[in-house]
């Protein structure tokens, strides 16, 4: 197997790319922060809805990068007021990226495991609640009303950061199998195995 990215595998990774951040931007911007109970979830709602889009991305372009490129990615889009959230998504992609590399990238299994430190990534938003929580709420304030960012203090005690990699490690555990399981025909064409 080839493992430098040709100009056709960073063509595929913009378009899976884009694909993936469209409906992260979504679900994390538009659909999920109507309430705030539902905003905390995101990164359980999205890693389950974006594991699909994850395995066929990984199926689609088997070389080494693709997966840090795509973190990258989310970690560009969701660093909006601080570096933080663009520093732990290439450290959970550079993760990934050695966990879907274990069997060189023909496991759905190691695909699927890779997929949990991935959804990592959807975290970095929130680790603004540990760091610069005044200016989190701050920017909660002038987004959704200062009646949503005192119900967001209300729910985000310290210990709530906890609650969050354990929301994204398991919304990559089920979007990682679901992706599995719904793509089981493209792992089998790609010479993958179960």
């Amino acid at each position: 197997m080839k493992t430098k990215l040709t100009t056709k595998d960073l063509i595929a990774a913009g378009a899976f790319g884009a694909i993936y951040l469209v409906i992260l931007t979504v679900l994390s911007s538009l659909v999920l922060p109507i309430v705030p109970v539902l905003f905390l979830a995101t990164p359980l709602i999205a890693g389950i809805v974006l594991g699909t889009v994850y395995m066929l991305y990984a199926t689609k372009v088997q070389k080494k990068g693709a997966i840090l490129i795509l973190a990258v990615l989310v970690g560009l889009i969701t660093s909006m007021s601080t570096f933080y959230p663009l520093l732990f998504s290439v450290i959970w992609g550079i993760l990934a990226e050695v966990i879907a590399s274990r069997k060189e990238r023909k496991s759905a299994g190691m695909l699927a495991a890779s997929y949990v430190v991935f959804n990592m990534t959807s975290m970095g938003p929130f680790f603004a609640i540990i760091l610069a929580k005044e200016a989190f709420l701050e920017n909660c304030a002038t987004y959704y009303g200062a009646d949503y960012a005192a119900t967001l203090n209300t729910l985000t005690p310290n210990w709530i950061v906890v609650v969050l990699i354990a929301f994204a490690l398991i919304g990559g555990l089920l979007g990682g199998l679901l992706g599995k399981r719904i793509l089981k025909k493209h792992f089998e064409k790609a010479g993958i195995t179960a």
